[in-house]
């Protein structure tokens, strides 16, 4: 195969997988639902992600619990996923299907107890690539007979590379080479305790607000889980200050009772 055919085929190639990625943008966000079945209605929050390899991930929010979607896929405006629960033990999965327009997702949903109707509106458009990761995450990380909670801070540099700040119960750590790719985010973590250094390989999946993963290095893989930080709301702003009002005058002496006249006397 000559050049000009080997190029004509990539460009092809991405012309056909253009429309794939960008369709995938129209469902990558934050979903509330509404589901109705015999009469109830139950809601729900749905969050979808793409990781820089354009897989999409999600998962399902209730007053039960959080679960996982799977499965899920958007072509020609239709949406389809499977929402997983555990109940008792227990997986009961449903399936979704839906169409898209306009930011609203209307379709039914089948599982154990029958099929129903639900429908969706998107509430913002999801962080995505490096943006998804950026922020403050409390870590907890297994050690031997307890567990350390940590915090790590990621930033986003002006080149788009990632840098990460570590704050644990021995001081602060050296954050290296930190990527995040497909859904997955990797670092060295440098630290110093007793004059000695030790340097150890972190490697998890990111979902969402959560992060899964372990520790390596030459002392062994210790599990280390995160959850992001929420952004905690700033406290009211202080009026300026103002002159205190007049203390009021102290009490004088009680005044004497009015002095009720002599009955006049019988004659």
């Amino acid at each position: 195969m000559n050049t000009k055919a080997i190029v004509a085929v990539v460009v092809l190639a991405c012309v056909a997988l253009a429309p794939v990625v960008i369709a995938a943008e129209g469902v990558v966000g934050e979903w509330e639902f509404k589901s109705q079945m015999q009469a109830r209605t139950s809601t729900a929050t749905m969050t979808i992600t793409k990781s820089a390899d354009g897989k999409l991930a999600g998962t399902w929010s209730t007053q039960r619990g959080e679960s996982q979607l799977s499965d899920i896929t958007f072509e020609g405006g239709k949406v389809k996923f499977v929402q997983t629960n555990n109940f008792g033990g227990q997986e009961m999965k449903t399936n979704y299907e839906g169409a898209l327009e306009g930011g609203k997702l209307k379709g039914t949903g089948k599982g154990q107890f029958g099929e129903f109707a639900f429908d969706g509106a998107l509430q913002g458009e999801a962080k995505t690539g490096a943006d998804a990761i950026v922020g403050e995450w409390q870590v907890n990380v297994n050690v031997p007979a307890r567990e350390n909670v940590e915090k790590l801070t990621i930033t986003k540099n002006a080149d788009g590379t990632l840098a990460g700040k570590w704050v644990g119960q021995r001081g602060e750590s050296k954050i290296s080479n930190m990527k995040f790719e497909g859904g997955k985010l990797t670092f060295i973590r440098t630290s110093e305790f007793g004059g000695r250094i030790m340097e150890s390989e972190f490697e998890g999946t990111v979902e969402g607000d959560s992060i899964k993963g372990a520790f390596k290095s030459d002392r062994g893989n210790r599990d280390a889980n995160a959850t992001r930080v929420s952004a905690k709301s700033e406290p009211p702003k202080a009026e300026p200050n103002k002159p205190a009002p007049p203390p009021p005058p102290p009490p004088g002496p009680a005044k004497p009772a009015p002095k009720k006249p002599d009955a006049p006397k019988p004659k």
